[in-house]
């Protein structure tokens, strides 16, 4: 059954009609829980599923990554080793299909819950900021309604994300609080030190531990923290690789030696 003929009327209907409970949610993640305990920044933010379980393409560039990508960790990692078929993986299946099938079913949902986040926020007195693409790299231009972008919409609230896709660092000059930061894929590095020239930070993977530069490019770590829109413009984010289901073979976790990861014994790395 498609989404196609749905109309979005409010929040119980949606959770009845979608079969999930929201959206998005404030802080469900380890990383936008220390951006609320490290900076009391409530961050709303939206996981959806690839395209070998949604049928629909979310990440335009993840041919380097999408093996061991974020999606499989934390819960979704529980449902998929378990295979468990009614869990969050399936909620997210279900949101990613609905953005696909009923952008203003969709989209109405999405106004409905960033405004009732900011309210809760700016009534504890907290900073609010919102990360709709937590597990996938949509462009935020694909974020409109009746004409008008999310960005348009709520014209205070600082919006952020990563991205592979170079092209949609433009998106960052177009829209005044949107920040990008652009993610290194293991194959891409011209186009990071292009980045870097433009005073745009770049997000790299390391094994186990983060170096101090990597290509003459000093390190920030990433982790303590998921604001990037607080870090320093040409440094290097930091990011240590995280448990995924794909990364454990035979009850054994390992990391996977692939490009995008990179290794304690890289040469372009002062340790």
């Amino acid at each position: 059954m498609g989404y196609e003929n749905l109309d979005y009327k409010n929040f119980a209907q949606a959770k009845r009609d979608i079969k999930v409970s929201y959206l998005g949610n404030v802080a469900h993640s380890t990383k936008l829980m220390h951006s609320l305990k490290e900076m009391k920044i409530s961050t709303y933010g939206i996981y959806l599923a690839p395209s070998n379980l949604s049928g629909y393409n979310v990440c335009q560039n993840s041919e380097s990554c999408r093996e061991h990508c974020l999606f499989g960790s934390g819960h979704a990692m529980m449902d998929i080793l378990n295979h468990n078929a009614r869990g969050v993986v399936a909620g997210r299946i279900r949101k990613t299909r609905l953005f696909f099938e009923n952008r203003p079913y969709y989209m109405q949902w999405l106004i409905a819950e960033i405004t009732k986040y900011k309210l809760l926020a700016d009534l504890e007195g907290i900073e609010f900021s919102v990360r709709l693409n937590c597990t996938s790299d949509i462009n935020i231009s694909d974020f409109e309604f009746e004409g008008k972008n999310i960005c348009d919409i709520f014209p205070t609230v600082q919006f952020y994300d990563y991205t592979k896709v170079f092209n949609h660092l433009d998106n960052a000059i177009k829209f005044t609080n949107y920040d990008l930061t652009y993610s290194f894929n293991g194959f891409n590095w011209g186009l990071c030190e292009k980045s870097l020239n433009k005073n745009i930070r770049v997000a790299v993977v390391f094994e186990k531990h983060l170096p101090l530069t990597f290509h003459g490019y000093r390190v920030i770590n990433g982790d303590t923290y998921d604001a990037r829109y607080y870090d320093e413009k040409n440094v290097i984010v930091g990011l240590k690789f995280k448990m995924v289901a794909s990364a454990i073979k035979n009850s054994t976790y390992t990391i996977p030696k692939t490009p995008f990861v990179v290794a304690k014994d890289d040469v372009n790395c002062a340790w």
